[in-house]
């Protein structure tokens, strides 16, 4: 990715306004002499076809290893610069080619060349089950023009009876669907179902019928991804790559209602569980335990009640609010008080001590 932003800043037209180079003719002349026979190629599937390896491997399988060159160009293209016409044409005619068991588009270069063509592949395709009273020529041209674009038919009138089928080269658009039964009327009203069989096919969608990508990458099947989005093993694999800016940091407000809610939700379920615990365990402890509860409301009430007559202010501030001393008199009567107010809570806290004790024995015995 980052190569590509490198690139595309240097996409910019310095330089377009200032005088040209002017090349030796010699130079030029001698460079269109040697680049005369070149057939310029693209793979229908690129992310499964590695382009270094079809480069290194197709000039074998036509047998001109170490004759045949092949050079990438842009755009996921590559060509093949042959040695002479004759050996090109001989590919083209045994042709069409695969590599990696999908289809690769051939078609030979021209400088004027329309990049359209590498839209078409030829195929010769067999069309079988045509009725024998209307076996002609001039059938079977009309029916490849009803199919696609034709280029030429094999087909001979004295051996005609005896064909299973017969044979036409159609300029296939990769981008239309192949299509292996169609139905002609001979005659009107009537329905005559014709199979097609395209020679030397491979890799296409038995779903849609589509050589550029396959079954599992078909948005009619599954609303697959198209085949830009499989593995690619070429040179140019980060070219299709969305660039996003950075966004920066992205704030978001936490609502506390929500977790709170959450929370309590949680604790109740907690609480569930708990208390289904508790439900478990032994009735007697459980009476045990609300005994002790009830004893230990009760000491607190009645700790209250005596803590409530004094003023605990009054019995811990012996100064007035501004730092004053009090009087001998009034010290002396707030020490007295403050002393009965410690014994009092002392007594209710052996209280306390002692009924917690005797409830806790008594319980113990009873089990």
């Amino acid at each position: 990715m980052a190569d590509n932003i490198r690139r595309a800043m240097q996409d910019i037209t310095l330089g377009s306004e200032d005088p040209p180079f002017v090349l030796p003719a010699e130079v030029v002349r001698q460079a269109e002499e040697e680049n005369r026979f070149i057939l310029v190629d693209r793979p229908v599937m690129p992310r499964r076809q590695n382009l270094r390896a079809l480069l290194a491997t197709m000039p074998r399988n036509w047998g001109f290893e170490g004759l045949v060159r092949g050079r990438l160009i842009e755009g996921r293209r590559f060509q093949f610069v042959f040695p002479s016409e004759k050996s090109m044409d001989m590919v083209i005619r045994r042709g069409p080619w695969a590599f990696a068991d999908r289809m690769i588009v051939l078609q030979r270069w021209t400088p004027l060349m329309d990049m359209e063509m590498l839209n078409y592949i030829p195929f010769w395709i067999q069309i079988r089950e045509i009725p024998l009273q209307y076996m002609n020529r001039q059938v079977i041209v009309n029916i490849a023009r009803l199919l696609g674009e034709y280029i030429q038919m094999d087909y001979s009138e004295e051996i005609g009876s005896r064909l299973e089928f017969v044979r036409v080269r159609l300029n296939w658009n990769v981008n239309h669907p192949l299509r292996f039964q169609r139905n002609f009327q001979f005659v009107p009203g009537v329905n005559t179902l014709l199979r097609l069989q395209y020679e030397r096919l491979r890799g296409f969608c038995e779903v849609c019928g589509l050589i550029t990508h396959d079954s599992g990458a078909c948005l009619i099947q599954n609303g697959g991804p198209d085949n830009d989005n499989g593995d690619h093993n070429g040179d140019e694999e980060d070219d299709d790559i969305e660039i996003v800016p950075n966004q920066g940091v992205v704030i978001e407000e936490i609502n506390e209602v929500a977790n709170d809610e959450a929370v309590a939700d949680g604790n109740e379920e907690a609480g569930g569980n708990v208390e289904a615990l508790v439900e478990e365990e032994d009735p007697g402890q459980d009476e045990d335990e609300r005994n002790i509860r009830l004893m230990e409301e009760e000491t607190d009430e009645e700790q209250v009640m005596v803590t409530s007559d004094v003023d605990r202010d009054v019995m811990n501030n012996s100064l007035y609010p501004h730092g004053q001393q009090l009087p001998k008199d009034v010290a002396e009567d707030l020490g007295h008080k403050r002393k009965s107010w410690l014994a009092g809570a002392n007594e209710n806290t052996l209280k306390f001590s002692k009924g917690e004790r005797g409830e806790s024995s008594g319980s113990s015995k009873s089990k």
